[in-house]
């Protein structure tokens, strides 16, 4: 059986390896010159356990599943000796400690009440050591290159799939996330809305003080601070900064001004950018970075279903959308050897009752 995988991210990328180790031929297609270019090569590098998402038990859940897969098949790409917090906001959050907690203790996450001297005290009701560790994006293309070759799947790069090419293989299974909806539209008919997010990553120089530590200020329109792999330097996410324009459809709105920002890597000096603002809430919370340095920033499109903002779930979506097609709409990096496993429960499947 002949296999395309469409996209070279993280999830096609771990699927074409785990397909191609159980004995199908599998071509890996993606469209950019190299493998996680795109939102898995940018991203906050940390692999979620579910302290994250403390209104949304099935991602707690998903997480806490998924993640030890991740972290045994790329080992080497784990970051284990960073110090994690987790700090709940005083005001304007919509879980406070007392719910953290119990939350962390109904899902048997560990969570231990420690104050990181960089926090204002005055900005946060509580500050909780947690177990979590972070993703060096370098070495992690480097593995994934590695086990392809080892694997034996042919990687076609700089190739963008479309119905007629697709079309020669026995089986698709489609991973490519921003362009989920509209090839999947183009390849079988069917018609699936997302929210896509056009997102700024702002990579920052930090005093020593930030070095090993990963900081996180729940449970609203805050930030987070994570190492950058083993560069020295350090990326930060804004839950409402970050996003610099946001549309619900079949595909992403690109604005002209971003187009040449995005999925570039770092951008020094990018044209637009919400880097002020993003550093203006920081020294709320983190006074020492008053002395940041903005290095550069990163731009992508991240994807999730609409309308769970209530619960801001994050769900991994294998879908078997007709007898040769699977769509797999990716919740977290760490989901992606359980979502490969599912692919290749299918393939069986399929591959059984077509004989």
């Amino acid at each position: 059986m002949r296999i395309a995988v469409v996209g070279g991210g993280i999830y096609g990328a771990t699927i074409a390896i785990i397909l191609a180790e159980a004995g199908y031929s599998v071509d890996l297609i993606e469209r950019n010159t190299s493998l996680l270019m795109e939102a898995s090569g940018i991203n906050q590098y940390r692999l979620h356990r579910g302290y994250h998402y403390p209104r949304s038990d099935e991602t707690i859940i998903a997480a806490k599943s998924s993640t030890p897969l991740f972290e045994e098949m790329y080992t080497e790409a784990i970051i284990k000796d960073i110090d994690h917090f987790y700090c709940i906001a005083r005001e304007r959050s919509l879980t406070n400690k007392d719910t953290f907690l119990s939350v962390c203790a109904k899902h048997g996450l560990n969570a231990e009440a420690e104050m990181t001297d960089l926090v204002n005290v005055d900005m946060i009701e509580g500050s909780f050591k947690v177990e979590e560790n972070t993703i060096d994006p370098q070495i992690l293309k480097l593995v994934i290159e590695k086990k392809l070759g080892g694997a034996g799947v042919r990687v076609l790069l700089g190739t963008s799939a479309d119905k007629k090419m697709l079309s020669k293989y026995d089986f698709v299974v489609l991973a490519t996330y921003a362009n989920l909806g509209s090839l999947t539209k183009e390849v079988t008919g069917v018609e699936q809305s997302y929210q896509y997010e056009l997102c700024e990553k702002p990579i920052l120089r930090l005093p020593k003080e930030f070095s090993k530590k990963s900081l996180v200020v729940m449970d609203g329109p805050f930030l987070c601070i994570d190492s950058y792999g083993s560069t020295g330097l350090f990326v930060m996410g804004h839950v409402q900064h970050a996003i610099h324009h946001s549309n619900i459809g079949v595909g992403p709105e690109i604005p002209g001004k971003f187009i040449s920002l995005l999925n570039k890597g770092v951008v020094v000096n990018p044209a637009v950018t919400n880097i002020m603002l993003f550093l203006d809430e920081a020294k709320k919370f983190f006074p020492l970075t008053e002395s940041a340095e903005h290095v550069g920033s990163m731009f992508t499109v991240r994807t999730v279903l609409p309308n769970l903002d209530k619960t801001d779930a994050r769900p991994t979506l294998v879908s078997l959308v007709d007898d040769k097609v699977v769509t797999v709409f990716a919740g977290k990096i760490g989901s992606c050897v359980q979502a490969a496993q599912e692919v290749l429960s299918i393939v069986k499947k399929e591959e059984y009752l077509s004989k």
